[in-house]
């Protein structure tokens, strides 16, 4: 039988005490060792990007690493 959260975990939950798991990207306590949803473990403390803004931020660092390469590129070839 399912047993809804109790008034406990909705006022956690409400509050600035979550992340998300840097693996799935579920929200989840800050306190947690290891995540509910996906089982992975959580080192340190959650983090407090959403997996979608941690994917973003990895491709920003790549396209302006491979823009900076290609100048190089284009300058040495000049």
């Amino acid at each position: 039988m399912y047993e809804g959260p109790s008034e406990e975990d909705i006022e956690r939950f409400s509050s600035d005490d979550t992340g998300y798991c840097p693996h799935c990207g579920e929200e989840i306590w800050d306190d947690v060792t290891q995540c509910p949803a996906c089982g992975s473990w959580i080192q340190g403390s959650a983090s407090h990007r959403t997996l979608l803004e941690n994917d973003l931020r990895k491709r920003m660092i790549i396209l302006i690493i491979a823009l900076a390469l290609g100048a190089f590129v284009i300058l040495q070839v000049f």
